[in-house]
């Protein structure tokens, strides 16, 4: 948003669902058009006036629910910036499963249109936001020396790196670490597989006042325990509605296909997430029916 900006374009920032918590701190946040019965005029005619629009972070309209028909319907250019596996066709794509985080492809974007002096304080914070969040904080394998070198490049732009990790990892609120130890108790192990899950029901999130972001980050502490490599994460957000699962490993266990294959998801090959049309409690009845059939996987992950 800030770079087309400086570039003399007219832009919006338009995001399909509320975003967590932790991210309304960022520059900009304060002009995102989140849609609702209230906005979706707004961002219909948004959408339809717009020459140019790019998709950041997803490669498939079908993610965006109800946004889809709005975006099919529009004349304008689709252009992809993501770095997920399997995209769906976009008139322009900058797509590249093998980078580590959505950020360096903007990153090569800017460079390769030699526009890299106009990256400046707000521009490096959103993009190493961008960095931190997709790779895990930089441990995750997809970690390479480009991740680093554009990172030191973001740091020469003066961002503030303690005010960035505090808001990230630090400012955990009352209700969320409720949320925490409540799926902790909840929290199976099956060795034999080498795998760990967890939930959190609606009547737990009615019980403490639920924030968007709340249940972030959930899912790692599965992967905290020696010997697992496969950590599962099912939420109900609200009674009654679809089952949210996120899946996290570690090794050669491909949770992307997983996901695709069982839970109509995807993402990437140690974090993905998919979605069920069941019950809480089908859902994991269902995970526990078809885990056995990765066995060999799992026993061999790393």
């Amino acid at each position: 948003m800030f770079y087309f900006r400086k570039l003399k374009h007219d832009v919006d920032l338009i995001s399909p669902t509320e975003y967590s918590e932790f991210f309304k701190w960022l520059p900009g946040s304060e002009e995102i058009l989140i849609f609702s019965e209230k906005t979706q005029f707004l961002v219909k005619k948004k959408i339809a006036d717009s020459d140019y629009i790019f998709f950041i972070d997803f490669n498939n309209l079908s993610r965006i629910k109800i946004l889809q028909e709005f975006f099919t319907a529009s004349k304008a250019k689709k252009i992809l910036i993501d770095h997920h596996p399997s995209p769906f066709y976009f008139d322009i794509m900058f797509s590249d499963p093998t980078v580590a985080a959505t950020s360096i492809l903007v990153f090569r974007l800017i460079s390769n249109m030699k526009n890299l002096d106009k990256i400046d304080k707000n521009i490096a914070t959103c993009l190493y936001v961008g960095l931190m969040t997709d790779t895990g904080f930089f441990r995750f394998p997809s970690v390479t020396s480009e991740t680093h070198f554009i990172a030191g490049k973001l740091i020469e732009k003066g961002i503030n790196i303690e005010k960035i990790y505090n808001h990230l990892q630090e400012k955990y609120s009352e209700n969320k670490l409720k949320l925490l130890s409540k799926a902790l108790k909840k929290l199976k192990v099956i060795e034999k597989y080498r795998t760990a899950y967890t939930s959190i029901k609606a009547s737990d999130i009615n019980y403490y006042p639920y924030k968007q972001g709340d249940t972030e980050g959930i899912i790692s502490y599965g992967l905290c325990i020696k010997n697992i490599v496969f950590s599962v994460f099912f939420f109900e957000e609200k009674e009654k509605s679809p089952i949210r699962i996120s899946f996290r490993s570690r090794g050669d266990f491909d949770v992307n296909i997983f996901a695709r294959k069982h839970f109509g998801g995807g993402g990437h090959k140690n974090a993905a997430g998919g979605l069920l049309e069941k019950s809480l409690s089908e859902s994991i009845d269902y995970f526990l029916s078809i885990i056995p059939n990765y066995h060999k996987n799992l026993i061999f992950s790393i």
